[in-house]
């Protein structure tokens, strides 16, 4: 089987940015539709906490695999939603090398955040 043949989910990617309200002063985010129905697949890992003295780190490990897009997929600046759930990339790994197909460790997240 290929590596296209797993991608059973569908999902779709935002970029987020950041502006300042003239009027009032506060941020306000803004989430752009960049890609629409992108075939990839979700794995669900679960997460764990991880301790290092009194620092207490958590560690969600879903990934998302998907064959690289047209625009570059950064970190902390895309939204994914895939299986009614948003999530921000945290991490990008060119799983393939040469961009064959891409990883992207993520955070859950509300778009409303």
């Amino acid at each position: 089987m290929s590596f296209e043949g797993l991608l059973n989910d569908v999902c779709n990617i935002y970029t987020r940015t950041e502006s300042i309200d003239a009027d009032t002063g506060e941020q306000i985010f803004t989430n752009t539709l960049v890609a629409e129905n992108v075939r990839c697949a979700l794995q669900h890992s679960g997460g764990g906490l991880t301790r290092t003295e009194r620092l207490v780190k958590s560690d969600n490990t879903d990934r998302l695999y998907l064959l690289p897009l047209a625009f570059e997929i950064k970190k902390q600046e895309h939204i994914v939603t895939v299986r009614g759930n948003s999530y921000r990339v945290r991490e990008i790994i060119d799983m393939g090398g040469r961009k064959r197909y891409l990883r992207l460790d993520l955070e859950r997240v509300n778009l409303d955040d």
